[in-house]
């Protein structure tokens, strides 16, 4: 993580994000930004800069940034804010060191996620801020402000102060992110580009950085930087040769990597094992007794915390069960005269067994989704060979930008359905934990059922 100090940025206001009203500036100030169609959910950012499945190539070849100013961003602050924050969420942040990133949960009492978000603890960059630490929850809009209610109302006593940042998120993914990085931090330019001091070449003051395992590859950073600034930061990552990349590419980049989005993916019954990115793999290990010097995991849950609300759900089926259900990735017919919408009913036959969630195009795949479905279903298909092809993936080329067909999604035992629409598992990223329960184990030997 880097803090810019120094910039030449012009401070002009800039409309914070709400869920329905938020409009980038950059929607303006790059040519060739367009909304998504209607149809699909509005972001108030760029869906795509006139190339939508082509634009997704910079995350493969060189270094695509993405306009994610959507997204808004709480600032705790104060000298309880480890211990209290650490009180209240999924994740162990006590001991989180500054400069490093994480995520967390905040459930209901059922165990059931209302929230989910980042975790950035910037460098450290006066003494006071070791006694007086402050953290960024980076959320999205449309729970941001639930978010905030619940978290100013837990505060009672404690030495914390909770208000909305006026920060902007940016993320730039590929190859030559660290190029990119080096370029616009440091001043220097992109090579043949000659020397500007208008529109920038640097980051504005203030722009944090950090990363952020879970976006799917290792090639990224993202940035935070004062909302008036996001033009001159966008143009110094575009001086830096950075490509110009929409929202839908990263969205395909999300899909793929199977991360959900909480208003799109999720519903109010979801518990966090049904979430591979939120517990983490392999965790097949018993819940236990944290030490106070343990940091955060790469995931949204620490295992071996509790005294939070809703991780008695967590540590039961942790220890004893299974979850009901699964978020797994899906091919999606691109032929189909239907387009499934987040909420839709997957079906099985005249059998509801699931919600779709996300659907994006993809430039190599074509359309594909996220969709919460029973882990049953999950189960015949991966133990029965479903919807795969002769060499174990799923039917069709993967890497054609051919739509997939209803041919190519025939199943061998399930057919699945959204509207008329068929869908696929994709095999290759669906992980089932098959492994003894420890908490199981111990249950049957102590009824005699093993020895």
């Amino acid at each position: 993580m880097a803090t810019r100090e120094t910039s030449n940025t012009k401070q002009n206001p800039v409309e914070t994000p709400t869920p329905t009203t938020y409009q980038s500036p950059l929607l303006d100030a790059i040519n060739g930004a367009a909304d998504a169609p209607d149809g699909h959910r509005q972001y108030g950012v760029a869906w795509h800069y006139g190339n939508p499945l082509g634009e997704q190539r910079a995350f493969e070849r060189s270094a695509g940034a993405v306009d994610r100013s959507h997204q808004r961003v709480l600032q705790i602050s104060g000298a309880d804010t480890l211990s209290w924050l650490n009180s209240l969420i999924s994740q162990k942040v006590d001991a989180l060191a500054p400069g490093l990133t994480t995520h967390g949960l905040i459930l209901d009492a059922k165990g059931h996620v209302e929230h989910a978000f980042t975790i950035v603890r910037p460098q450290v960059s006066s003494p006071t801020d070791s006694d007086e630490p402050t953290l960024y929850l980076v959320s999205e809009p449309e729970t941001f402000d639930a978010l905030q209610t619940y978290l100013t109302q837990m505060v009672f006593w404690s030495a914390v102060s909770v208000h909305e940042a006026n920060l902007a998120l940016i993320t730039v993914i590929g190859p030559d992110t660290s190029t990119v990085m080096a370029h616009a931090l440091e001043g220097h330019h992109a090579p043949g580009t000659p020397a500007t001091t208008t529109p920038p070449d640097t980051l504005p003051e203030g722009t944090v950085t950090f990363i952020d395992s879970l976006v799917g590859t290792e090639d990224s950073v993202h940035l935070l930087m004062p909302r008036p600034a996001i033009t001159d930061a966008f143009t110094a990552l575009i001086n830096a040769d950075a490509k110009p990349t929409g929202l839908m590419a990263y969205e395909a980049e999300r899909v793929k990597a199977v991360i959900p989005d909480v208003h799109a993916d999720l519903d109010s019954r979801t518990v966090p094992h049904e979430i591979e990115a939120f517990i983490g793999t392999p965790a097949n290990a018993p819940t236990q007794r944290a030490t106070v010097d343990d940091g955060p995991t790469s995931s949204y849950v620490h295992l071996n915390k509790g005294c939070y609300r809703g991780q008695e759900t967590v540590s039961r089926i942790q220890n004893l069960g299974r979850p009901p259900r699964l978020l797994v990735k899906f091919q999606v017919d691109g032929y189909s005269a239907h387009r499934p919408e987040p909420g839709e009913a997957i079906t099985a036959g005249k059998r509801k067994v699931g919600r779709i969630g996300t659907v994006v195009d993809d430039c190599d795949e074509g359309p594909i989704a996220l969709g919460l479905i029973k882990r049953s279903i999950v189960e015949k298909t991966i133990a029965g060979g479903a919807f795969t092809g002769p060499s174990g993936g799923v039917s069709g080329d993967p890497t054609s930008r051919e739509p997939h067909s209803r041919s190519s999604l025939a199943t061998h035992a399930i057919a699945l359905e959204v509207g008329g629409t068929t869908l696929a598992i994709d095999p290759d990223t669906t992980h089932l934990d098959e492994a003894p329960k420890a908490g199981r184990q111990a249950v049957d030997k102590l009824r005699g059922k093993t020895p």
